[in-house]
């Protein structure tokens, strides 16, 4: 009965050779000697249009198996699966993410799961995750330092701080600093930059994970 399929929407059929009857709307279960008798094809119509589960298992795939389309409870499972969750701490306060920013979220923590740890896949990922230009510098000791230009706001650092996103080697010293272009910063002559008690030297600030 499996492989006895019928049609009800002619735009949805892919292959007329593969169905048992074009001519009907009902089940092949229906026998023969009964398939013109006017009252068991509405009776045959009726049951297929009351007990038909499509728009359940729409809805289940929907809400729960398809992470791009679930939401609630069932995308905290989605998240439980590739380790984030929806709950973070950001300056001492308790916060839960919406389902949209969880839901990039989870996808970013999937890819992050099986990508390499070069320094390209580093600047591309954080990149996308905090929206700002990142640069990573491998110094070649067994330590990296990852420069962001610009400053994260509280949400992306309480990030970056609690769900290790970075996909760093293992046994590598990481330090991130975040630079803001605007930062008054000092220099010498002929630098076009601040002099002597009117700007700092290291306009970075360090994130400390």
């Amino acid at each position: 009965m499996a492989d006895s399929a019928t049609w009800s929407n002619v735009l949805s059929v892919e292959d007329f050779r593969k169905l048992s009857n074009v001519r009907s709307l009902i089940s092949i279960a229906l026998q023969s000697q009964y398939s013109h008798s006017e009252k068991y094809r509405q009776l045959g119509l009726l049951f297929n249009a009351e007990i038909d589960a499509s728009p359940q298992l729409d809805a289940f795939f929907n809400c729960i198996l398809n992470p791009e389309t679930a939401t609630g409870v069932w995308l905290d499972w989605w998240g439980k699966r590739v380790g984030v969750s929806r709950n973070l701490s950001i300056d001492g306060e308790d916060s839960r993410l919406d389902d949209d920013f969880f839901r990039f979220l989870i996808f970013y923590r999937a890819v992050v799961n099986v990508s390499n740890s070069t320094a390209e896949t580093i600047n591309s990922l954080l990149t996308r995750l905090i929206g700002l230009p990142v640069f990573v510098s491998d110094y070649q000791d067994m330590t990296i330092n990852i420069r962001i230009v610009g400053e994260p706001d509280s949400v992306q650092t309480a990030i970056l701080k609690n769900y290790g996103l970075l996909n760093r080697p293992a046994g590598v010293l990481t330090s991130v600093e975040a630079v803001n272009p605007d930062t008054l910063v000092f220099g010498f002559y002929g630098s076009e930059l601040l002099p002597f008690n009117q700007g700092v030297f290291n306009p970075s600030k360090v994130i400390y994970l």
